[in-house]
């Protein structure tokens, strides 16, 4: 039997102690009442506890059976592509559908050549800076539907995710496939039909030259990264890939109307052609169910693991009735819980037979994004005040259950980083202590004095005005997309949009409640979806961002139209400095930590200056599952397919 509801204090303190191996990185989307996570997390976690013995891996099936049913707060759009936007339970789908890369991750976060794809590979120092690397892949790889893998398939993931036809003036997504290699702008932008970076050598041999502007780069590996594409599946046709010595190029022109209306239609099929442990057998809408079994062909990963575990159904379940659905078996489990409610509960739960759970630290925070290019959140000043008009350690603190902690940048607390530049980081980022005084002080500093006539503001005036440069007046009116049937939501119109505070101060929050799909929309101006989301209309969103190990922030805070406009910079925030401090956290070799280190506090500082974001919390994360899962040993840096690798289910 395990302690019921761990001492807090101890469960904060695992947080900030708990030492990982590498580095957190890449986000993910999620709502803001935390299930249904994205990311991938810190080392096997030490505080994990559950009821199973020492020895459970001795009790190993060797053949797989059974089925394991997730719950998910997270609603799924069916975009399991993650080019288009990157839904936390859409990205689950993703990962383990798709496998087979030249680089992966190991359970704990180092990124390495996966060598049960690469059977050889080579590296080159260019005399101009650039480095080549050439991969020979593995012969007898197979896609689930039996289709041969060979080197083509690995060069189309460069092609056709690099390619003008992917990108905003065709289909309207990220075309960054290969963006950090020799020739990726001119082909991106269809000036030029080769690839120069990229060559075919032979049936299963290729090479990425990696452009000399982007060495030294902290994560150099994931800038050579492929994985197989299958091209029939979304060019609906085959369309060969050549290579005549000046770079790989298709053998006919894809950027096209014809090739986007294919994309759009496989895009709508809601699935992907499956390379990994699991294939999609069926993806219900209306039901928020996606049913993954086998992939037959599959032969293992990178350690040899292979799925003992039949059938993995995510299911989209209610924050409210979670502990509920777990306990009557409606689902099997539940992951990546933060709110102290929802913990409370489970925790009850398992103190009876038949239950068990495991905790580890979060990397990643919930948060309010700011539009920062839209009406009065446009000004530094009035993101600050906000910030000021909550209190964040109050607001964490009862929804958490003491779960968790308050954090002042963009890292959670098990980043291996942020751990160890924590106590410099407290000494220089502004915790914006509550404090209402000093926010009026600031919305005074920015120009908001005048009331709805233009006269000079007095308490009592109601909504406060600024004029701009124009001659009209902006109303300090805070449009917010807010998730709906959500504790975050509900909690932060009492702490914040109802504060009688935020009203004395003369600020108004209006709140727009709508499905997390709809706020992604408007998230990343999705003008695909529809031309009324590229209309920048909301000031303030509530939701969750988790990181991989990958964390490289250049283009989430970079100030090029392209990458405006492919919705990589969610916040809109244009700021030079920010943009530098994230460029040159990077501009290191991967053996160069203690410079990514001292760089990482320059970008989290300036990041803390204009707030891009207001962090509300950062968790202990918790799993709670039916004891007939066993060998649940997870972390956010290991991820769900390494554990669905390592679990199996007793029926």
């Amino acid at each position: 039997m395990k302690l019921k509801k761990t001492l807090v204090f101890l469960l904060v303190l695992s947080m900030v102690l708990s030492a990982f191996a590498f580095a957190c990185g890449k986000k993910t989307d999620e709502p803001a009442e935390e299930p249904g996570t994205e990311t991938d997390a810190p080392a096997e976690d030490e505080n994990s506890e559950d009821e199973t013995p020492d020895d459970e891996t001795a009790d190993k099936p060797t053949e797989p059976s059974g089925q394991l049913i997730i719950g998910s707060t997270t609603e799924m759009s069916g975009d399991f592509s993650g080019v288009w936007q990157n839904n936390a339970t859409d990205a689950d789908v993703r990962r383990l559908i798709q496998g087979y890369g030249t680089v992966d991750k190991t359970d704990e976060g180092e990124y390495v050549i996966d060598d049960s794809i690469v059977k050889s590979y080579e590296t080159k120092d260019n005399e101009d800076g650039s480095k080549t690397y050439t991969f020979t892949i593995v012969e007898g790889l197979k896609y689930a539907d039996g289709k041969e893998i060979n080197a083509k398939d690995y060069v189309a993931s460069y092609l056709l995710w690099g390619s003008r036809l992917i990108g905003p003036d065709f289909c309207g997504a990220k075309n960054t496939g290969g963006m950090d290699l020799v020739g990726y702008d001119a082909f991106s932008k269809g000036e030029k039909k080769e690839f120069t970076g990229v060559h075919l050598i032979d049936d299963y041999t290729f090479s990425a030259t990696i452009n000399p502007e982007k060495t030294p780069y902290f994560y150099e590996l994931n800038s050579v990264s492929a994985g197989p594409e299958d091209l029939e599946f979304w060019l609906g046709k085959k369309v060969d890939i050549k290579d005549d010595g000046d770079g790989c190029y298709f053998a006919e022109d894809i950027n096209t109307e014809e090739f986007k209306n294919a994309v759009k239609a496989a895009r709508d099929r809601k699935t992907l052609p499956a390379s990994g442990p699991y294939m999609l057998e069926k993806y219900d809408e209306a039901q928020q169910l996606a049913t993954m079994v086998i992939n037959p062909n599959f032969q293992g990963d990178r350690v040899g693991r292979k799925p003992l575990i039949e059938k993995i159904i995510l299911k989209k379940i209610t924050q409210a009735t979670q502990i509920d659905d777990l306990k009557t078996g409606g689902v099997d489990m539940i992951m990546n819980i933060g709110d102290g409610k929802t913990i409370n509960a489970g925790m009850d739960l398992t103190e009876d037979e038949g239950f068990a759970y495991t905790d580890y630290p979060r990397a990643g925070y919930g948060k309010i994004a700011f539009g920062c290019d839209v009406g009065p959140t446009q000004f530094p000043e009035v993101r600050q005040a906000l910030a000021y008009l909550l209190d964040r350690n109050d607001f964490a603190k009862q929804f958490t259950g003491g779960y968790g902690s308050v954090v002042n940048g963009p890292f959670g607390p098990a980043q291996w980083f942020y751990i160890e530049t924590q106590k410099e980081l407290d000494e220089k980022l502004n915790s914006y202590p509550y404090d209402p005084a000093k926010a009026v002080e600031l919305l005074e500093k920015v120009g908001f004095t005048l009331n709805e006539s233009g006269a000079e503001y007095k308490e009592g005036d109601g909504i406060r005005y600024k004029k701009m440069d124009d001659g009209k007046l902006m109303p300090l009116e805070i449009k917010w997309a807010s998730t709906e049937n959500n504790d975050v939501s509900d909690l932060l119109v009492v702490k914040l949009a109802e504060n009688p505070d935020l009203v004395k101060a003369g600020i108004k929050i209006q709140r727009d409640a709508m499905s997390f799909d709809e706020l992604l929309n408007w998230l990343y101006r999705d003008k695909a979806q529809d031309a009324k989301y590229g209309v920048p209309t909301y000031n303030m969103f509530n939701l969750a961002t988790g990181f991989t190990p990958y964390y490289d922030e250049q283009y989430t805070y970079s100030t090029k139209k392209e990458f405006l406009d492919m919705g990589y910079n969610t916040n809109y925030i244009i700021d030079a400095d920010l943009e530098k401090a994230a460029q040159d956290m990077v501009k290191c070799t991967p053996e160069d930590r203690e410079i990514f280190k001292e760089n990482f506090v320059k970008f989290a500082s300036r990041w803390n200056e204009l707030l891009p974001d207001l962090p509300l919390y950062s968790n202990q994360y918790h799993d709670f599952y039916n004891s007939k899962v066993k060998n649940w040993e997870t972390s956010e840096i290991k991820g769900l397919t390494s554990t669905i690798l390592d679990a199996w289910v007793t029926e």
